[in-house]
């Protein structure tokens, strides 16, 4: 099962999301859950550094293998800027969908493939 993290400040803004694990829908290198996770984790990374100027490498680990293991945060110096602030959160919470859009599409029956955790 692959399990995300959502971290929110006091103010409700998305500042990390952390993934991790394998669906076990199908086969590695087939299981389309785990196509589907990563393409989320790697739009948020990339859509952080082209639309906010985050750069990836200091924001972002993204392992793949087996196992996806990935940490996308937002620091705190993007709040600064309401501008790039606002973007981003645009950004997270779309990604924050996706993810849930996800889930509620493969999850069901008694089999869970993705756990959306929230930490607030």
């Amino acid at each position: 099962m692959i399990t995300v993290k959502f971290v929110r400040d006091d103010s409700r803004r998305i500042t990390g999301v952390f993934m991790n694990g394998h669906a076990g829908y199908s086969e590695e290198g087939s299981d389309i859950v785990c196509a589907g996770a990563s393409t989320l984790i790697f739009t948020l990374a990339n859509s952080l550094e082209t639309v906010c100027g985050l750069k990836t490498e200091d924001s972002s680990n993204i392992v793949e293998g087996e196992d996806v293991s990935a940490e996308v945060t937002i620091p705190q110096w993007i709040f600064a800027d309401d501008k790039v602030s606002d973007r981003a959160q645009v950004i997270a919470e779309t990604i924050h969908t996706g993810f849930i859009t996800l889930a509620a599409s493969v999850n069901g029956e008694g089999e869970q493939y993705i756990n959306i955790i929230e930490d607030n």
